[in-house]
């Protein structure tokens, strides 16, 4: 599904890479393609600057469409009549994130993994992917919303 030279094979595709076969060659992105999905969808995109150590020991950038949030609780602390409140913060509770090496982490309400994208591609609601040691994959964004929560079959497929 490679295009000669690095083409993109399809509008959809966010990451390919420039041979068919085992997803050899240099890794291509699109992610002002991914940053437009998601706004098409109604779900929030963010790119930051940060270390993974589960992907690389090096700050990488990473692009991520996160589904739902969710706030950790914060610690109150009084001291006197004053009362302090610390550690409130949202974090993405279900997320599809990908950095500028095509490693991405996929996080769903019940499972997360880390994986090497070789290819990634959106289908409508659908992100489809090919990785280099789980094969391929299609994750409903739908499900990772929090109306997906309720649905019987949480994992990613």
């Amino acid at each position: 599904m490679g295009g000669a030279f690095g083409k993109k094979p399809s509008d959809a595709h966010v990451v390919w890479t420039n041979r068919d076969g085992e997803g050899e060659g240099k890794k291509r992105f699109d992610f002002e393609y991914l940053e437009l999905w998601a706004a098409h969808f109604g779900v929030d995109y963010e790119t930051r600057t940060r270390v993974d150590h589960e992907r690389s020991d090096q700050p990488r950038e990473q692009h991520v469409v996160i589904f739902e949030w969710e706030a950790l609780e914060a610690e109150t602390m009084e001291l006197g009549d004053t009362e302090w409140t610390m550690g409130r913060q949202r974090t993405p509770r279900t997320f599809i994130e990908i950095d500028s090496h095509g490693d991405g982490r996929i996080k769903s309400w019940s499972s997360e993994i880390v994986v090497d994208v070789r290819e990634l591609w959106l289908d409508g609601p659908a992100v489809r992917l090919r990785t280099s040691a789980h094969g391929k994959k299609a994750i409903d964004a739908r499900k990772l919303l929090a109306d997906g929560e309720r649905e019987p079959e949480r994992r990613v497929s």
